[in-house]
């Protein structure tokens, strides 16, 4: 039987610009391997390759979306084997975690230097385009936050703070039992990202096995995030692993925590990720129910609307510019794709693959 496969985000178009969680999701691997160079869409089928090669080993599979275009991958983890295969565009331009073997990959071996060589003499000005509408995208983005701040802050004013407080604590008491005296193991990932069609996210899939699912829903402003941030500080103090998930939008925020001993999860479940209760084991934690004023929405109804309408022009705005950025990078990886030879990224998969069967015992992690 095929191992778990999870699905999530390294990075995200945010605004506070292009932010990544790359040393994080990557900490604690034994070898990363990283595959350098110019390569238009060469390393996403790269990627492609090694996860269709995977796909029926028992391994878990962590699959790192790219975040302008989340059908495309920019990073694998083998979980068991404790090894990463990363863009190296994608995370760092001198990669280096402290006790992982780093393995550079060239990609260039692939590409015909030849047509490579025009491809990169021939899209200056379609980089430059490219890095622009980014900027604008996210200028956009962070208009976008401040009138989301204009929206949180009808209901930040009616908080009842001591009912947020006893939320929190009441779910700590209940669900944050330590399993084992230890040290906790904490990873920052992101659950969603704005990309060029708009919000994608993985939420089902991250929490899909776990036996416990609580559904956070609410307004903004009404203490998710905050909650979220005093729970993770809290299972960091009782020992417990927790896999932080980063608002896509605001980094700064918190949507979703994992707790992988507890099989438990707990998460934003409002747009633009909003889920609802599908088995036993889900419950709905209403934020707005238990700690805001009654009657804020009635009150604020006419004030809301109109933030709302703004903010969602002010959203499509920062997506329309991403959707520009990539009809333009496309342009500009089929010059890139041009020199690309498939042969040599068939070989370039199988010696990546081929270093990793020697350095896990693989035929022990693979169904006979």
């Amino acid at each position: 039987m095929a191992g778990q496969v999870k699905h999530y985000f390294a990075r995200g178009n945010t605004a506070e610009g292009l932010y990544t969680l790359y040393d994080s999701v990557l900490s604690g691997l034994d070898t990363v391997f990283v595959i350098n160079g110019r390569s238009g869409s060469g390393t996403s089928e790269l990627l492609g390759k090694l996860a269709e090669a995977w796909r029926d080993n028992v391994w878990t599979k962590h699959y790192i979306h790219e975040t302008l275009d989340n059908e495309r991958l920019e990073g694998i983890i083998l979980e068991e084997a404790r090894i990463g295969i990363v863009d190296g565009n994608a995370w760092s331009a001198d990669p280096v975690l402290d006790g992982t073997e780093i393995r550079i990959v060239d990609i260039s071996e692939a590409l015909r230097s030849e047509i490579l060589e025009e491809a990169e003499a021939g899209t200056v000005e379609q980089e430059q385009e490219m890095a622009g509408l980014y900027k604008n995208a996210y200028e956009s983005f962070l208009r976008t936050l401040r009138i989301h701040d204009e929206w949180e802050k009808f209901y930040i004013d009616n908080l009842d703070r001591e009912a947020a407080n006893r939320i929190t604590s009441d779910f700590a008491d209940e669900y944050l039992i330590p399993v084992r005296s230890k040290g906790a193991k904490i990873t920052r990932r992101f659950l969603g990202a704005a990309t060029w069609q708009g919000a994608v996210d993985y939420v089902p899939n991250l929490t899909d096995s776990l036996r416990t699912r609580i559904f956070v829903k609410g307004r903004p402003g009404s203490g998710k995030s905050t909650m979220f941030k005093k729970l993770a500080k809290e299972a960091e103090t009782r020992g417990i692993d927790t896999e932080i998930y980063h608002c896509g939008f605001d980094p700064n925020s918190l949507d979703m925590l994992i707790f992988p001993e507890l099989s438990l999860a707990i998460f934003d479940s409002t747009a633009p990720h909003e889920h609802f209760p599908s088995r036993e084991g889900d419950r709905i934690l209403d934020v707005y129910e238990l700690a805001i004023k009654e009657g804020t929405d009635e009150a604020f109804a006419d004030e809301i609307a109109e933030i709302r309408a703004r903010y969602t022009s002010f959203m499509k705005n920062s997506i329309a510019l991403l959707s520009d950025v990539k009809r333009i990078r496309d342009e500009v990886w089929e010059e890139y794709d041009a020199a690309m030879d498939p042969k040599s990224l068939k070989v370039l998969a199988s010696l990546i693959i081929n270093q990793i069967d020697e350095l896990t015992n693989t035929s022990a992690l693979t169904e006979e």
